[in-house]
């Protein structure tokens, strides 16, 4: 079975009409990439809350293909959800820094961001210099783990 039969019957299960879903893999040396294409109301059943649907199905095709796809990362992206979500992230990153700069408070993210979300916040603060003087940590362990930004 290749990803594209796989996600299309997964799909199927889901009452989703198969002729109304667009699936294409791009591949590297690194990953092998599956975008996702369904209709809006359908892309919620399969984004989740922050994406964990999203998630836990590229887990599964990671499961289900590591044999075939042992030197690669498989990445799952549906309707262009985790440019989407980046965006969001990385506008949220720059609202907090800013308000710590404002008040001197610490600021913490209270949603349980993963660590890729995490990784995207860190980034878009530390590429602007106007932050140079805050530092962003993730504190705790688990779905405790929180991200904090705050002044150096």
């Amino acid at each position: 079975m290749k990803i594209q039969e796989f996600l299309a019957q997964l799909c199927e299960h889901c009452g989703v009409d198969v002729s109304t879903i667009t699936i294409t893999i791009e591949e590297d040396e690194e990953y092998t990439r599956v975008h996702l294409l369904l209709s809006p109301e359908d892309s919620g059943v399969f984004i989740g809350y922050h994406g964990d649907t999203l998630e836990s199905i590229q887990r599964m095709l990671r499961l289900v293909f590591q044999r075939t796809q042992e030197d690669k990362r498989i990445i799952l992206n549906i309707n262009e959800y985790r440019e989407q979500r980046e965006e969001k992230l990385t506008e949220l990153a720059l609202q907090a820094a800013r308000q710590v700069l404002k008040t001197g408070e610490e600021y913490v993210f209270d949603s349980n961001l993963g660590s890729h979300e995490r990784f995207v916040i860190h980034s878009a603060l530390s590429a602007n210099e106007e932050f140079a003087g805050l530092e962003s940590i993730s504190e705790g362990n688990g779905r405790d783990r929180r991200l904090h930004v705050r002044l150096k």
